[in-house]
């Protein structure tokens, strides 16, 4: 941020906090624009959820956990909105950071404002590592949600891939079941990027359906039966349906949008196949609940630590 501040082409307040570009996706409707320029957004504070898995490996997670989302969430989003500001105050010439050879406006802004592809890969280098570092967290994460699906009986292969490693006290099966699956993912992009984005096209859009469930039925909870809840540390008090409200709302709002196609016309490469993967991913799902799933699956394990 101090290098843009310091060398980048200076845009007006109203350039910043008034313009609104809309010539770009071929869509017309400006709450349509409105909308998929918003799912960036939703996409980086999505995954909140990451530390939950690791629970059962938290010194007191009923109060380390929900301070870890929170803390988390408000940070990145603050740094998030302070690099925007700067971005947009310094971002020079907005159509040619679009139109830039590389595929990135975010190396083509760089190197307009400091002229040099060195400074401009350096500046490169802590985006670059943080998406380096994070998949490790998400390595980590997965792997737990993996396990612990397992252990329910709710994973096919469940009894292999329950399994924690004696040595490194770890659920290391589940790890490598996580890292090979990604890897092959990975793989698909060498022949078919449209192919590869749709795989990816997945990962916010079921994150988003699976946060609205759990809020859904605490919502019913506290409307039908707020006797019956088991509330944990912290509490929302009267101000809990009303956010449960808002965040079914938004929720809903984004899951509708995210499989929305960025660009008009839509072609076969722009299109988003964000749902269709997510009903394929969804079939499989179902097929595996009658085949198996039904037989064996009883539900979370609940653990109750001693007091």
């Amino acid at each position: 941020m101090v290098v843009m501040i310091v060398l980048g082409q200076r845009h007006t307040n109203e350039f910043v906090w008034t313009e609104f570009v809309t010539d770009q996706s071929g869509w017309h409707n400006k709450g349509v624009i409105y909308s998929i320029g918003l799912l960036t957004a939703a996409f980086t504070l999505s995954s909140f959820d990451g530390v939950i898995h690791m629970s059962e490996e938290v010194n007191d997670a009923p109060r380390a956990v929900p301070r870890s989302m929170v803390w988390g969430l408000c940070v990145n989003a603050v740094l998030a909105f302070g690099f925007a500001i700067a971005l947009l105050y310094t971002m020079g010439d907005f159509q040619k950071a679009l139109d830039s050879p590389t595929g990135y406006p975010i190396i083509e802004i760089f190197y307009a404002q400091t002229g040099s592809k060195a400074a401009s890969s350096a500046m490169m280098l802590p985006i670059l590592l943080s998406g380096c570092y994070s998949s490790f967290n998400v390595l980590a994460s997965v792997s737990r949600l993996t396990w612990a699906f397992a252990r329910d009986e709710g994973f096919p292969f469940s009894s292999f891939f329950a399994h924690v490693s004696p040595r490194y006290k770890i659920p290391l099966r589940s790890l490598f079941l996580v890292t090979t699956i990604t890897v092959l993912i990975a793989l698909i992009n060498i022949g078919s990027s449209a192919a590869f984005n749709a795989v990816l096209s997945l990962d916010t859009l079921a994150l988003y359906i699976s946060y609205l469930v759990p809020i859904l039925f605490m919502l019913i909870k506290r409307v039908r039966f707020p006797g019956e809840i088991r509330y944990g540390p912290f509490n929302l008090g009267r101000f809990g349906v009303p956010i449960n409200t808002f965040a079914m709302l938004y929720g809903t709002y984004i899951t509708v949008f995210l499989p929305w196609p960025e660009t008009q016309p839509v072609t076969a490469s722009g299109m988003n196949y964000g749902a269709p993967v997510f009903g394929v991913a969804l079939l499989f799902a179902v097929i595996d609940w009658f085949v198996r799933g039904h037989k064996k699956w009883n539900g979370p394990t609940v653990m109750t630590a001693p007091k």
